[in-house]
């Protein structure tokens, strides 16, 4: 049997790459399209760890010829292209039954792909958005074991993360940095930067019907886990972003937002699992700009927002001063409240405690069963943080690292 015995999770890991015109943070496990090459994912088994330290069984994707190589990822690597090239993807199948590639809310998708079969699948990129890509086969018990990822498409020209805004979703960004509500950074560019932006992608594991297929693979057959049963009785005990939990998730560079005042980023949020989220975003409310690659005419200033199965929703978050904080708006918050940003709350047994600064906020779902993991334990579910790092005038709070 060929398996191994931990992978990490989440999708940090690569070197910055650029997409078109835009530089992707080296935040992500990630492959990036070019021209005259193709990108190779393979179908595997693997054992990933949970927040709590249990290794559970899952069918992930690689990428073991990139440059450099991605081994086992969970969630699958994420996926840049730029709109309208041509994309060509090699997926193997090294599993014991048959799968099948698809980018949800597109007619992208391959015919099964028998155990040790690979199959070729080549298209234009569709508009740019925030895509998911899955094995739709025995729906939906094989993206829920695994096979699932995020499939980012930029734009070839405008100063906004689509193809085609609507003229609402246009004036949002035309008015970033350049208007009272929406003030600019004093050492960032004006309106909003694409490098500036997070995947969210969550996912929820019951590990029962992970060892029912763990229990199938190891005696060489094809799996047995049956979509009905699935869907009648999943009962989630991990709920990941990005394949991390709680304190591992909040605390992960590629998860956190973060910046300074007048330094908007924008979260594309992707759910991969069978659970549905209520996501509550505390210090701002953020703009809904793109629902299931629908980009909004209405556009909703919101702080929670649902989040069902296989939804796909890009919010914009603006970084203005939290209204939260009292006092004269003209005073840098560094001047205002020197004293809390200073603070650290000390640790116990001589650690060295956790300073204040920067500025911490949460982002959590207000369905209380997702905060939990293992059937208990608060907070290390699906948990995020969003962290200040800076006054609009350019002067960082203390303790910022970066």
């Amino acid at each position: 049997m060929k398996r191994r015995d931990f992978i990490k999770t989440g999708l940090t890991g690569l070197a910055a790459i650029t997409v078109g015109n835009v530089k992707i943070p080296g935040l992500f496990r990630t492959e990036a399209f070019a021209a005259g090459r193709t990108i190779d994912l393979t179908m595997e088994a693997a054992m990933v760890e949970m927040v709590d330290g249990t290794q559970v069984f899952h069918w992930v994707f690689s990428s073991p010829l990139s440059t450099p190589a991605i081994g086992p990822s969970f969630p699958g690597p994420a996926l840049f292209a730029t709109a309208g090239e041509d994309i060509t993807i090699n997926i193997k199948n090294t599993l014991k039954e048959p799968h099948a590639f698809q980018i949800v809310g597109t007619r992208i998708l391959t015919p099964p792909i028998s155990p040790g079969q690979t199959r070729t699948v080549s298209f234009k990129a569709p508009a740019a958005g925030s895509y998911l890509y899955i094995d739709p086969l025995n729906d939906p018990v094989n993206r829920v074991l695994g096979l699932h990822g995020a499939f980012i498409v930029i734009p070839a020209t405008g100063n906004t993360p689509y193809s085609f805004p609507t003229p609402m979703v246009q004036q949002l960004f035309n008015d970033l940095g350049t208007t009272p509500q929406f003030p600019r950074h004093a050492l960032s560019q004006v309106g909003w930067d694409p490098a500036r932006f997070r995947i969210w992608l969550h996912h929820q594991i019951d590990p029962a019907f992970n060892a029912q297929a763990q229990a199938d693979f190891d005696a060489g057959r094809a799996s047995t886990v049956n979509s009905a049963q699935m869907r009648a009785n999943f009962l989630p005990r991990y709920f990941t972003i990005n394949g991390k939990s709680g304190v591992f998730a909040a605390h992960d560079h590629a998860t956190t937002i973060e910046g300074r005042i007048g330094q908007p980023m924008l979260v594309r949020i992707l759910n991969s699992g069978l659970y549905t989220y209520s996501n509550h975003l505390h210090a701002n409310h953020f703009y809904v700009t793109s629902l299931n690659n629908v980009v909004q005419d209405n556009v909703l200033f919101i702080d929670s927002q649902t989040l069902k199965p296989l939804d796909r929703i890009d919010w914009v978050v603006p970084f203005i001063r939290p209204p939260d904080i009292a006092g004269d708006p003209n005073i840098p918050l560094r001047e205002l409240i020197p004293e809390e940003l200073a603070l650290t709350i000390p640790g116990a047994q001589g650690s060295p405690g956790m300073p204040q600064s920067p500025l911490p906020y949460p982002m959590h779902c207000h369905m209380e069963t997702s905060q939990t993991a293992a059937g208990g334990n608060y907070p290390q579910g699906s948990i995020a943080h969003f962290d200040f790092l800076g006054d609009v005038d350019g002067v960082d709070f203390p303790n910022v690292i970066e």
